[in-house]
């Protein structure tokens, strides 16, 4: 009996190991897989939110059965290395059934969870405005802007010629002093004491305006009729040039001003041109004659004569730098952002808004305008009253060269832009749950006008119904704050019409624009940048090196693969190549690269790449001897990062273009650069 007594306690000793060790084994993997979940719920919050990353870290510990403060402790903390980093500890007690026995009833549990959040790689800017190409016009030498005005109503001020009237200076003034004349056919000549003063920079004359306050004393179809003179009365206007007022004849009682209107803004009297010296004091005339029928039994009096002139002024705007919305000094940075219209190819470079991969036969598979493009606007924490403004965004046709660049590429249907700001809520990678902050509406909807002053001939026309922010600021959204945290907020582009989805489908256009953002106060200034994808238009020089910035990417990055995916890059149509520059504590140096390339298009003019690939070089040629190498195509570049990676310059990389030609070339390419590895995911503790 003692040793089957002693037997049994052996026994349920045993049972104790077997079935609380497993129950505790159990319990830490559900801990464990708790922990997880929560740190991948809260570390979509960071770095901007940690208080909400705390939050949704214990709510979704509590999904799963881990209440912190009840049945458990739930420690989310931000990694002191790290700011895209959750480290989660979740603490619990697990009960025991057999270890009573010897007087332990619980066991505590503790696991640790870290999860990073890799925030979308910053593309294109490190600053608060993106896409300035610089000059805002490029052929190097600006251009002649028209103005009109006029002079004003300028008084006469001598009597010319034969003082036939009676009192003739009495016309000077409106003061019921009058010439008079009782005499049919008699003409007096009067004109200027010093003459008609322009502008330094009159271009032409484009009208004259007379106006003649007269009555006369009695009777019926009494008129006057005047005529001008530009070179002191040798020669005056005729036909239309002789003016006869009024046609119903002279009242009694004074006219209302303007009185006898006679000629106007674009009235030159019957003559092709005037020059300025035809209104100067000693070479100006203007000549009244009193008409009196059998039935004008009265006599003429005129009581104040003034002249108009309208003219036209030209001014010469040498090329300059695009400023921002204040006035404030922007540095060039070599590109307009973009967008081609839905019905264009995507050969054209642009991957994902045109629908076409062959207008109109071919569909493009990566069609997808609600998705893209967006552009992020972050604002600072501390920051408030910030603004979002566009410069020239809607469409307004020139020369692919001169402006913008925005051209159609074929045909001339009108051409449509939206853009539709949103709060992210700080999840940049989740849209569901973004909220509309502000929106352009229709205000870029179906534009069809052409700037002539942008076009390789200029012919000084300057624009026909372009919209009222062609080259201009449009201020998108105001009123916009960073919080405690700092927030990010969403820019979409769009070509596409929300009322009417397929209502761009035959428009085969460019439009580029500019963005820029202000706040006030904040830890920083705010910064606007490409995030997914972006696409850039550029002119690019010949015979010299052009260099954008690229991405940013942080230290915490350091060990990992940066992807670089370029659609359509460099087809320049002269000999050219590119290369990815890494930053260093001095500069900027050439990175060794691996590169592939993957027809994405079955498009015939596509370049049949699929076989094109490098390995180890720091240079990749776009096209040489006539013939572009990635034309459709989706060129890969990837390159390690390495470990030793301390991100100097802030942390930016960039992309140089090499022209080897000599003319300058135009190139639209899209962009797309990502850290190799999930957005949010686990790290081994």
């Amino acid at each position: 009996m003692v040793i089957f007594a002693g037997g049994i306690v052996l026994f349920v000793l045993l049972l104790a190991v077997v079935v609380d060790v497993s129950w505790y084994w159990t319990n830490t993997l559900r801990v464990q897989r708790a922990a997880d979940a929560a740190a991948l719920a809260g570390a979509v919050y960071l770095p901007g939110n940690v208080t909400t990353a705390v939050s949704s870290a214990r709510a979704e510990a509590s999904k799963n059965g881990y209440t912190h403060g009840t049945n458990a402790t739930v420690t989310p903390t931000q990694d002191a290395v790290n700011n895209r980093q959750l480290d989660v500890t979740i603490s619990t007690d697990v009960g025991t059934f057999f270890l009573h026995v010897i007087g332990i009833s619980t066991i505590n549990a503790t696991r640790t969870a870290k999860a990073e959040y890799v925030l979308p790689v910053p593309m294109g800017s490190p600053e608060n405005y993106y896409g300035v190409y610089g000059l805002v016009r490029t052929d190097g030498g600006g251009k002649t802007t028209y103005a009109n005005g006029d002079t004003g109503w300028v008084s006469l001020g001598t009597t010319k010629g034969t003082n036939a009237w009676g009192t003739p200076d009495n016309v000077y003034a409106s003061d019921d002093a009058r010439a008079t004349s009782a005499t049919n056919n008699q003409a007096q000549q009067w004109g200027f004491t010093t003459g008609i003063s322009f502008p330094a920079n009159l271009s032409s004359i484009r009208g004259v305006e007379v106006a003649v306050e007269a009555r006369t004393t009695g009777g019926t179809s009494c008129q006057v009729r005047t005529d001008v003179s530009w070179n002191n009365g040798s020669t005056w206007t005729t036909g239309t040039g002789v003016k006869t007022v009024p046609a119903t004849g002279l009242t009694t009682t004074d006219p209302a001003a303007p009185y006898y209107a006679m000629g106007g803004a674009t009235d030159l009297w019957n003559r092709s041109s005037w020059a300025s010296s035809g209104f100067s004091a000693s070479n100006f005339r203007i000549r009244l004659t009193n008409l009196k029928p059998f039935s004008c039994t009265g006599t003429a009096q005129v009581d104040y004569i003034r002249i108009k002139v309208h003219y036209q002024t030209s001014t010469f705007v040498p090329d300059e730098n695009l400023a921002g919305p204040q006035g404030q000094a922007l540095t060039p940075r070599g590109f307009w952002a973009e967008m081609l219209s839905q019905g264009a190819e995507t050969i054209q470079g642009d991957a994902y808004l045109p629908f076409y991969d062959t207008r109109t036969s071919a569909s493009n598979a990566k069609y997808n305008q609600q998705q893209y493009y967006n552009y992020a606007v972050e604002m600072a924490p501390g920051s408030t009253g910030g603004s979002v403004w566009l410069y020239d965004p809607g469409f307004c046709a020139g020369d692919l060269q001169l402006g913008l660049g925005d051209n159609w590429v074929s045909g001339n249907n009108p051409v449509s832009a939206f853009y539709d700001l949103y709060d992210t809520q700080d999840t940049p990678y989740n849209l569901n749950d973004d909220t509309l902050v502000a929106s352009s509406g229709n205000t870029f909807r179906r534009s069809s006008g052409k700037d002539a002053d942008l076009t390789a001939a200029d012919d000084g026309s300057g624009p026909t119904g372009c919209d009222a922010y062609h080259l201009a600021w449009y201020q998108l959204a105001s009123g916009l704050s960073g919080g405690s945290g700092g927030r990010i907020y969403r820019l979409h582009t769009s070509t596409v019409d929300p009322g009417s989805a397929n209502d761009q489908k035959s428009t085969d256009a460019r439009n580029g624009f500019a963005i820029f953002v202000s706040a006030s106060g904040g830890t920083r200034s705010p910064r606007v940048y490409g995030i997914g994808a972006m696409e850039m238009y550029t002119p690019l020089p010949g015979g010299q090196s052009s260099e954008f910035y690229l991405a940013q990417i942080d230290p915490v990055h350091a060990g990992k693969t940066m992807e670089i995916r370029l659609w359509d890059a460099g087809d320049t149509n002269q000999n050219a190549n590119i290369q990815i520059l890494a930053p260093t504590s001095g500069g900027w140096s050439a990175a060794t690269l691996d590169y592939t390339a993957a027809r994405g298009t079955a498009n015939g003019n596509a370049t049949a790449c699929n076989s094109t690939a490098g390995t180890d070089v720091t240079s990749i040629v776009t096209y040489s001897s006539g013939a572009s190498r990635f034309n459709g195509c989706w060129l890969t570049i990837t390159i390690p990062i390495p470990s030793t990676y301390t991100a100097p310059q802030d942390g930016w990389w960039k992309i140089r273009y090499n022209m080897t030609g000599s003319s300058t070339a135009t190139d639209i390419t899209t962009w797309e650069v990502s850290i190799r590895g999930n957005p949010v995911h686990l790290k081994v503790p």
